[in-house]
């Protein structure tokens, strides 16, 4: 299983000040192999075409919603996937409202939308892969919104290895609900949250998202009781702008944890 990300960065990053050659990260999304989109992004088709990738997205077939904050979902991005394409949009109902908001419902009844429930008790199938969609610890304007953490696993009816990734930005640790589930699982990679760097120490957003220091407990921990694949790698992603020192100074602070900080463009073979 291949994981490209589309973009590393929280929500200060603003694509205005993009200038190519200069460290820079988008609004954060990641493609699987090359059919399963996590986050319908703003910015994901200005990677495709500044990468000179002009139809890296071209054969997504499903996309998964983590939430509908603006940097994470995205109309325009849903109505050219899945409606001038034919990807299906798996998620929360608020995925609905906010498009039926911004494009109109004619618009938004075109788009093959699929409700997904918490999957506690197991996952759903969506294009040759298992997906875990679990409650992340975040929250948006819309109140009757589930916010979600996956997990997912490579099927071998997709060709697949039954390598597993847990890709959880926007959340705060890990509710307990979540964390019963996903404890137990072989997780081969995980892409976990840090939008609070050095440059932020005791910062007030800890109630929804992570530090270094919260980043450096959880990893004692998972360690500490052998949780996961003997071999699971851990990355980040979704730092924020004003939260960081620049990405060569956080790899090397992550580096003595054991964990490698993402940047638009890293490709990792799972």
């Amino acid at each position: 299983m291949k994981l490209t990300f589309l973009g590393t960065g929280a929500a200060d990053w603003d694509i205005n000040a993009y200038r190519q050659g200069e460290e820079f990260r988008r609004f954060s999304s990641a493609l699987v192999n090359d059919d399963l989109l996590i986050d319908p992004g703003p910015h994901i088709f200005h990677f495709a075409d500044r990468s000179g990738q002009p139809e890296l997205l071209k054969n997504v077939k499903n996309i998964i919603v983590t939430h509908t904050h603006a940097d994470h979902f995205c109309e325009e991005t849903v109505r050219k996937l899945c409606v001038d394409g034919d990807a299906a949009l798996w998620g929360d109902r608020a995925c609905i409202h906010k498009l039926e908001r911004v494009l109109g419902k004619d618009i938004a009844a075109k788009v093959d939308f699929r409700e997904t429930a918490l999957s506690l008790n197991g996952p759903a199938d969506i294009g040759g892969y298992e997906i875990w969609s679990l409650r992340s610890n975040h929250q948006t304007e819309d109140i009757s919104e589930t916010t979600r953490l996956y997990l997912i696993r490579e099927t071998c009816g997709s060709g697949g290895t039954g390598r597993m990734l847990y890709y959880g930005c926007d959340s705060a640790w890990i509710p307990t609900e979540s964390w019963n589930v996903i404890k137990d699982k072989p997780v081969d990679a995980m892409v976990l949250e840090l939008t609070c760097g050095t440059a932020a120490p005791n910062d007030w957003r800890i109630f929804e998202h992570n530090t270094l220091e919260m980043l450096e407990l959880m990893l004692k921990t998972f360690r500490k009781y052998g949780y996961f694949s003997k071999d699971v790698k851990y990355y980040t992603s979704h730092m924020a702008r004003t939260l960081h020192t620049g990405h060569a100074e956080l790899a090397k602070t992550l580096e003595g944890l054991g964990v490698t900080p993402a940047y638009d463009g890293m490709v990792i073979d799972i």
